[in-house]
């Protein structure tokens, strides 16, 4: 071939290419056509934060200065909040105690290194109203039975102290007995205090029961419960009945959040492997299947690929046996870079964990553990490419009330305005994105959710929006317009 023939076939497909990215461009970049065109929606997700307090890991910091303490919560949640996370879920209970004036148990000894002793402020009530302001549900995280090391001085006022008989020590740690009626029914009235007292989103139990090694066959009193199992036990198996002591909690602590308030949820999040729960007497499948809780957060802490605990295989696992109730995964922010777990030496097996959330049909996003290792700039910005768009939090829990009706939107001036819908808390305004990848489809991108009945969109663009009620319950949605 000669040198001119050659240049000239370069040169025509040079400017083939060159028209094909022009309208390429020019593709992506033309408004919506209602004529021609369709619009998909994306699956809600939860994009959660564990807070942990216990130990003071995460926050706060500082003891004994609720200005300081206030300040580092606000810059947490203003972290949280420029990654589009849409949920924190705090610890407020980390050892039988309380980061919220209590009569039922003191003030714990992580906000002023004494436990029973006033911060001179309410935690609880600052943590709702700053994560609220910034359109972020919280989720108020109680452990059900740590009191915490035997070197720790209690308070006079702690239930424990009151009540000694309700204790166990098990390898130097002070622990509720879980088959103790009475400690049941204090767990329920601390549960039903908080929601009572609280514009708290939701409830939320981690995945301490009995601890860990108390299921032995060889020593089956070494967690020394034998007095309460001699009252309570009913003649049943040992391991059957404490079972049946942790299914009796989730059962009364459920029917105590529904009881003083519907629109709150109940979830609990146990070990990512069913098999590893059980060794704690504490079996998901018996919440799930009886509709005790209002989402299940399975902690799978493991990469794909793992020998005994795939995170692709116990993703399925959860999601074939959600029983109709939300599936929220956490997942292990802490292994980032950990040369223990070279599996997560890039931010990729996190990317393939998200993916897998929102290809699997009962699984609804994620929750990180913990706030801290966010900090890492480049998972930081990673988080940012996955999450670059808001999301809505999934339906859970109460759905009651009907679903809104549909605004009837105009576009004038560079605004989007519209009237108010009956029922409806907020607004979900979406940005209408082409799909380069499929001919005639936009994805709607969620990128303000506003109680506002007004929004001022970007010149050029189209958009789209529901009506939101307070049960999360959305409108389909409404007309579209593009903003000149």
């Amino acid at each position: 071939m000669g040198l001119k023939k050659l240049l000239l076939i370069l040169l025509l497909g040079f400017i083939v290419w060159s028209c094909q990215k022009d309208d390429d461009e020019e593709d992506v970049n033309r408004p919506y056509d209602a004529s021609k065109d369709q619009i998909t929606f994306e699956k809600r997700e939860i994009r959660g934060v564990w807070i942990a307090t216990v130990s003071n890991l995460d926050w706060p910091t500082t003891k004994g200065n609720a200005d300081a303490q206030k300040s580092e919560l606000i810059s947490i949640l203003d972290k949280c909040k420029a990654l589009n996370m849409n949920s924190i879920v705090l610890q407020i209970r980390p050892n039988s105690d309380a980061f919220y004036p209590s009569d039922l148990e003191p003030w714990s000894a992580f906000l002023t290194g004494t436990q029973g002793l006033d911060p001179g402020y309410d935690p609880l009530k600052f943590a709702v109203e700053e994560a609220h302001k910034r359109g972020m549900e919280l989720h108020a995280w109680l452990n059900p039975y740590r009191i915490g090391s035997t070197s720790v001085i209690l308070a006079p006022n702690h239930a424990a102290v009151k009540n000694p008989s309700w204790m166990v020590i098990y390898n130097g740690v002070r622990y509720y007995n879980p088959g103790i009626p009475e400690v049941r029914a204090h767990l329920v009235s601390v549960v039903k205090d908080i929601v009572t007292r609280y514009d708290v989103d939701a409830i939320h139990f981690d995945d301490y029961f009995y601890p860990s090694g108390a299921k032995s066959t060889s020593n089956p009193f070494g967690f020394d419960d034998k007095a309460a199992f001699d009252s309570h036990g009913a003649g049943k198996d040992i391991h059957l009945w404490r079972a049946d002591n942790v299914n009796t909690m989730v059962f009364q602590v459920s029917n105590a959040v529904k009881s003083v308030n519907p629109k709150v949820c109940f979830g609990i999040s146990p070990s990512g492997r069913r098999e590893n729960s059980l060794d704690l007497y504490a079996d998901p499948l018996v919440w799930l299947n009886a509709k005790w809780v209002d989402y299940l957060a399975p902690q799978i802490y493991w990469e794909f690929g793992h020998a005994t605990a795939d995170f692709g295989k116990q993703a399925k696992y959860w999601n074939d046996n959600a029983a109709g109730i939300p599936i929220l995964i956490g997942i292990a922010a802490y292994k980032f870079k950990d040369p223990a777990y070279p599996a997560f030496g890039t931010a990729n097996e996190f990317g393939r964990q998200i993916d897998e959330t929102r290809n699997l049909s009962n699984l609804y996003g994620c929750i990180w553990f913990r706030v801290k290792f966010l900090e890492n700039s480049e998972l930081n910005a990673y988080i940012k490419s996955k999450y670059q768009y808001l999301s809505l939090m999934p339906q859970m829990g109460a759905k009651s009330l009907p679903r809104p009706a549909s605004p009837l939107i105009e576009a004038l001036s560079g605004k989007i305005t519209w009237r108010p819908i009956s029922g409806a808390g907020k607004y979900a305004v979406y940005l209408l994105v082409k799909d380069i990848s499929k001919t005639n489809v936009y994805t709607a991108k969620l990128v303000a959710a506003v109680a506002d009945l007004q929004f001022s969109g970007i010149s050029g663009k189209s958009y789209t929006i529901t009506s939101v009620n307070e049960e999360k319950s959305e409108s389909l949605y409404s007309n579209v317009v593009t903003l000149y």
